[in-house]
C-alpha cells in the first residue's frame, strides 16, 4: 500500500476514482454495445446516461474534495447522496420500464416523490459543473409552469400542478429525458470518446508540430502556430477553455518569446481556440443537436459551416501577420522545423482517422457510426505502431476521459430539456414569438441585434449547448417567420453563444488564456474582441446571403465570399494598424469604412467598399518611403 492510498486523504480520493472508473468503463461498454447490436428503448437509454453522468459529475468532485475540514465533510456527504440518488432515480425508470410505459400518464405518489428527488438531484450536479446560472433558468422556467395563471396576460396559461409537472420530466421523453439528452446518448458520446483516444495517441502534440511545420518559419511564426494549431486541435475538441489549456500552454509562452505582447499572445490563442466550435468535423455538441432540431443530416451542417470557419481562421492569420510585420517579428529556426518533420513521420497516421471521419460524414453516414468506425481504425493503427501503442492502462485511461467528458455535457443538455418541456407544455414558444416579433417591430436588423445580445449574455453562463437549445427554441422561429432560412437561423444563435467565450465582461476563453500568459484578462479579452471582429459581423452576412452557408448556387456562395474576403482584409489593417507599412488615422478609417460597406448586403455597397479599401491600400504604395529615400513630413503622417 502506498502512503498516499494509506492516508486518510489518499483513501478518500481513491474510492471515488476507482468508482468513476467503473462507471465510466461500463457505461462506454453499454453504449458501444448498443450501437452495434441495437438500442434500448429511448427511455432506458437516457436514464442510463443521465444516471451515469451525474454519478460522474458527483465522483469528480469527490476526488477532488479533501475530508477536513468539517465544511468538506457535508460536501462530500451531499456528493455521495447525490450518487444515491442518481442510481436510485434513474434505476427504478430502467428497472419499472414496462410499468411506466403501460401507465399512460397516470403515475403514483412514488413516481412523483422520485421525480422530484431527480430533479434536484440534477439541478446539484449542473451547477457543480457549471455554476448557478443554469440552474436558476431552469427553476424559473419550473415556477412559470406551476403559477401560469397570475403571469400578464400574453404569458399567461392555465398552469401546472406539480405531480404532473415532475413527473412529466422524469418519466416521459417531454422533459429533462428529451431529445437533447437523447441526441448526447446516441451521437456525442462517440464523439467525444473518438477525441479522448485521438488525444491519448498524442494528436494534439502532432497537430501542433505540424502548425510548426506549416507556417513556424513565417515572421511570427508561433503566433501562426497557436491559429493553425488550435484550429485543428479545436476540430476534434469542440472546446474554448480545453483546447486553451491544451495548446496554450505551449504556443503562449512561444509567442511571448519571440516579441508578442502578453495580452495579445492570450488574445490570439483565445480566438484561435474558440474557433473550435465553429470547425468542422466535430464542433461540439450544440451542431448535433440543431442537426436533430432542423432534421437535416450532420454532413448538411458541417458544410454550411466550412467557409465561415475558414474565414474566421484566415482573419486571425492575418492580424498575427501584420502584428509581426508591423514588430518586425522573426520565426522559428529550422532545427526546430526538422525536429517537426521527423515527428511527423512518426505521427502522420493520426491524420487518417480524421479524413476518414470527415468522409463519412460527407457521404451522410450515421454520425455515430462515423465515429465508432474512426475510432477503431485509430486504435487498429496505433496498434500497429510499436514506438507510440498505448498501454492497457492508457486506453483505460482514455475511455474513463471520453466519459467524464460526456457527463457535464449530459447534465447541461438535460437541464435545458426542462425549459423544452415547460415551452412545449405551456405555449410559451408561440408567445415569446409573438413578443420578439412585436418588439423588432418586424425589422430584422433589430431582431438580429436583439438575437446576438441574448446570446453573448447567455452563452456568459451557460454552456453553448445550452445556450443555443434555449435560443434555437425561443429565438430562431422568430427569425424564420421574418424571413430567414432555417439553416441560417440557427447557425446565427448557435455562432453568438460560440463568441461568449472571448466577449467582456465575462470570456472565460479569454480569461484562461490570460492566465497563461500572465496578462491582465480585462485586457486580453478586449484584444480578443477586437481582433475577432469579422466573427462578430459574419453570422449577419450569412442571414442576409445565406449562400455562404452553402444554400443555393455557385455564385451565391461566390459573391459573399469574395465580399467577406475583401472585408477582412480592410478590418484586419484597420485594427492593427499596419499594411506594408504604417496606417495612419486616415487610412485607417478608410480601411474600416470600407471593409464595413463591404460587409453590407448590397451589391453597390460591395462595390464601393471594395473600391474605397483599393484606394486605401493605393495611397499607401504612394506614399510608402523607398529604399534610401527620406520621407517627407506629409508621407509620415499618412
Amino acid at each position: 500500500m502506498t502512503d498516499a492510498t494509506a492516508s486518510p486523504t489518499g483513501a478518500f480520493r481513491a474510492i471515488p476514482r476507482a468508482m468513476i472508473a467503473v462507471i465510466a468503463i461500463a457505461t462506454a461498454a453499454f453504449f458501444i454495445y448498443t450501437a452495434w447490436y441495437g438500442s434500448y428503448p429511448a427511455l432506458i437509454q437516457r436514464s442510463i446516461m443521465l444516471g451515469s453522468a451525474m454519478c460522474l459529475v458527483f465522483l469528480g468532485w469527490a476526488q477532488r474534495t479533501p475530508p477536513n475540514p468539517l465544511k468538506h465533510k457535508v460536501l462530500l456527504v451531499s456528493l455521495y447522496l447525490g450518487v444515491a440518488s442518481s442510481v436510485v432515480t434513474m434505476g427504478f425508470i430502467v428497472m419499472n420500464f414496462q410499468v411506466i410505459a403501460e401507465s399512460a400518464g397516470f403515475y403514483g405518489q412514488t413516481e412523483v416523490v422520485l421525480a422530484t428527488i431527480m430533479v434536484g438531484t440534477l439541478l446539484f450536479a449542473t451547477w457543480l459543473a457549471f455554476g448557478p446560472a443554469l440552474p436558476i433558468i431552469a427553476i424559473a422556467f419550473i415556477l412559470y409552469a406551476l403559477f401560469g395563471r397570475e403571469m400578464p396576460d400574453i404569458l399567461s396559461h392555465r398552469g401546472l400542478k406539480w405531480n404532473s409537472l415532475m413527473a412529466g420530466n422524469y418519466l416521459t421523453t417531454k422533459g429533462v429525458l428529451g431529445v437533447p439528452l437523447g441526441v448526447v446518448a446516441d451521437v456525442v458520446l462517440y464523439f467525444l470518446l473518438f477525441s479522448s483516444f485521438l488525444a491519448a495517441t498524442g494528436a494534439s502534440d502532432t497537430f501542433v508540430r505540424l502548425s510548426q511545420l506549416m507556417v513556424g518559419r513565417m515572421r511570427g511564426g508561433p503566433a501562426k502556430i497557436a491559429v493553425v494549431g488550435s484550429g485543428l486541435l479545436g476540430s476534434i475538441s469542440g472546446s474554448a477553455v480545453a483546447n486553451v489549456a491544451a495548446s496554450g500552454t505551449f504556443t503562449i509562452p512561444m509567442m511571448k518569446r519571440v516579441g508578442y505582447a502578453p495580452h495579445f499572445a492570450g488574445a490570439v490563442e483565445a480566438v484561435a481556440s474558440s474557433g473550435s466550435q465553429l470547425m468542422p468535423p466535430v464542433m461540439g455538441a450544440a451542431v448535433f443537436i440543431m442537426a436533430d432540431m432542423l432534421q437535416v443530416g450532420y454532413g448538411t451542417i458541417i458544410l454550411a459551416a466550412v467557409f465561415p470557419a475558414l474565414i474566421y481562421y484566415i482573419n486571425l492569420f492575418l492580424v498575427v501577420d501584420l502584428e509581426a510585420s508591423k514588430k518586425g517579428l522573426r520565426g522559428l529556426d529550422a532545427f526546430e522545423k526538422d525536429k517537426t518533420r521527423e515527428l511527423l513521420k512518426d505521427s502522420g497516421y493520426l491524420l487518417a482517422p480524421l479524413v476518414v471521419l470527415f468522409g463519412m460524414v460527407m457521404l451522410q453516414y450515421s454520425p455515430r457510426y462515423a465515429a465508432l468506425l474512426s475510432l477503431a481504425l485509430l486504435l487498429t493503427l496505433n496498434l500497429l505502431q510499436p514506438r507510440h501503442r498505448l498501454s492497457f492502462r492508457a486506453l483505460v485511461n482514455a475511455l474513463i476521459d471520453g466519459m467524464t467528458s460526456v457527463a457535464p455535457v449530459a447534465v447541461a443538455v438535460a437541464v435545458a430539456g426542462i425549459v423544452v418541456g415547460v415551452v412545449e407544455v405551456t405555449g410559451l414558444g408561440l408567445n415569446l414569438t409573438t413578443i420578439m416579433a412585436k418588439a423588432a417591430e418586424n425589422s430584422l436588423l433589430l431582431l438580429l441585434i436583439l438575437t446576438m445580445i441574448s446570446s453573448i449574455v447567455l452563452g456568459m453562463g451557460l454552456p453553448t449547448v445550452a445556450c443555443y437549445i434555449i435560443l434555437a427554441l425561443i429565438i430562431a422561429p422568430v427569425m424564420v417567420r421574418l424571413g430567414v432560412p432555417p439553416l441560417a437561423a440557427h447557425m446565427f444563435v448557435f455562432y453568438f453563444g460560440t463568441l461568449s467565450a472571448i466577449t467582456p465582461p465575462v470570456a472565460l476563453g479569454s480569461f484562461t488564456a490570460a492566465g497563461i500568459a500572465g496578462a491582465s484578462p480585462l485586457q486580453t479579452s478586449v484584444t480578443s474582441l477586437r481582433i475577432a471582429l469579422p466573427a462578430f459581423l459574419m453570422p449577419y452576412i450569412f442571414v442576409f446571403q445565406p449562400g455562404l452557408l452553402f444554400q443555393g448556387d455557385v455564385l451565391g456562395l461566390l459573391v459573399p465570399l469574395l465580399n467577406v474576403s475583401i472585408a477582412v482584409v480592410g478590418l484586419s489593417a484597420a485594427t492593427v494598424g499596419y499594411f506594408r507599412g504604417h496606417v495612419g488615422l486616415p487610412r485607417r478609417a478608410m480601411f474600416l469604412v470600407g471593409a464595413l460597406m463591404a460587409f453590407a448586403p448590397d451589391h453597390l455597397s460591395d462595390v464601393l467598399g471594395a473600391a474605397l479599401i483599393a484606394l486605401a491600400i493605393a495611397i499607401g504604395e504612394f506614399t510608402r518611403p523607398r529604399p534610401g529615400l527620406i520621407p517627407t513630413r506629409e508621407q509620415a503622417e499618412h
